[in-house]
């Protein structure tokens, strides 16, 4: 199946301007241009895509997707290098959400603190040791 640009945007929720530049910077090199010059996507490149998409939200630069990318092109003889530059790509990722775990568990403790003071009609007995000293100058 074909998709246009707007079409691919839409489906995997980004912008048309980065599909452009990722595809313009030698990231999508399978995708095929129509009569009118516009870029057609197949379901393939939408595979590249979802690729790129997660090792952008994971925080991979574009420069290492690029050269992963470059890789996968390049055949067989790259997979070692492949395998090292994910399993260092997961490493990453295991660390951020070990990172988003522990400041939830934070958040969830603020959010049960209001809703015990929403709840229970209390006063927020909770003051940051600055904002209190700062109350307490005010004249």
């Amino acid at each position: 199946m074909s998709y246009s640009i707007q079409e691919v945007a839409k489906k995997m929720n980004v912008s048309t301007y980065s599909i452009r530049y990722y595809h313009d910077h030698g990231m999508l090199p399978f995708v095929k241009r129509d009569a009118n010059n516009n870029r057609v996507f197949e379901d393939s490149d939408l595979e590249w895509l979802h690729l790129i998409i997660c090792l952008r939200s994971t925080g991979m630069p574009v420069e290492r997707i690029q050269h992963y990318l470059d890789l996968v092109q390049e055949g067989e003889n790259t997979v070692p290098e492949r395998y090292e530059m994910m399993k260092a790509q997961q490493s990453r990722t295991l660390e951020e959400i070990n990172d988003l775990q522990n400041h939830l568990k934070t958040i969830n403790v603020k959010v049960d603190h209001y809703a015990d003071v929403l709840i229970n009609h209390k006063s927020d007995d909770f003051v940051p040791s600055n904002v209190r000293d700062a109350e307490e100058v005010q004249p």
